[in-house]
């Protein structure tokens, strides 16, 4: 039923993602979802329209966008190769061309990759229930390590931008997702994350989600959905 209000989670944007230009979050709780869903056909529709698009697009206008340049000027900000480094956007797009088509996962997660495809913003996915609370946002300020979904451990400077709970880190740099957080056959309820950058508004991330929402609801008809906003303390 819209307008639930699921479990919030206790999340915290600490000052050094303030001091980065990233002044709030956006999140959205999605509980009820099901990775084996079968599309809808308005779906399929325009995951086909992003498809074309992904596969047509010169890289160059991707990379020039402002949501992606915001993205860039962040990474850019704590030092990092953009060249090593790429956005996730133009990263995805890249991928796509190179394969000649769009990635098959599961629902959840080729549902949110077109609507990041389509608004041209980044959207995290983990497993609400494999998080253990507080989810904090900040800059790292420590040696790490990361685990990245189907990739070896990645080295985490002091200096990289990341969210982590209790147990780890879910997310670096806002491009790669930690495997022990993933959608897995299992997986009942969702946490979709749009940190954003010091470009993107928070109306162009909430319709973002709201965008999420309705696709996902198209073939998950008891989804309960709910967005918030957490400002930086």
């Amino acid at each position: 039923m819209k307008g639930f209000q699921v479990k919030k989670m206790n999340i915290i944007v600490d000052q050094s993602m303030k001091e980065l230009g990233v002044s709030s979050v956006v999140v959205a709780y999605a509980k009820n979802v099901d990775p084996k869903a079968q599309f809808s056909d308005s779906f399929l529709q325009k995951q086909a329209e992003i498809e074309k698009w992904a596969l047509e697009v010169d890289i160059n206008e991707v990379i020039q966008h402002p949501n992606v340049q915001g993205y860039i000027s962040l990474m850019q900000k704590v030092g990092r190769s953009i060249k090593k480094n790429p956005p996730t956007i133009p990263s995805f797009v890249r991928n796509i061309q190179h394969r000649g088509g769009m990635p098959h996962i599961n629902t959840i997660v080729d549902i949110y990759n077109v609507e990041s495809l389509r608004s041209l913003i980044a959207i995290g996915g983990h497993d609400f229930d494999k998080i253990q609370e507080p989810l904090i946002f900040t800059v790292s300020q420590k040696e790490d390590e990361f685990y990245p979904i189907l990739s070896t451990p990645k080295h985490v400077a002091k200096t990289d931008y990341v969210y982590k709970d209790a147990k780890g880190i879910l997310a670096w740099m806002g491009v790669r997702d930690g495997e022990n957080y993933k959608f897995d056959d299992h997986t009942k309820n969702a946490i979709f994350i749009v940190q954003g950058n010091g470009v993107l508004d928070v109306h162009s991330r909430i319709q973002a989600l709201k965008n999420l929402e309705e696709d996902l609801r198209s073939c998950m008809p008891n989804l309960e959905f709910s967005i918030e906003v957490i400002e930086a303390n």
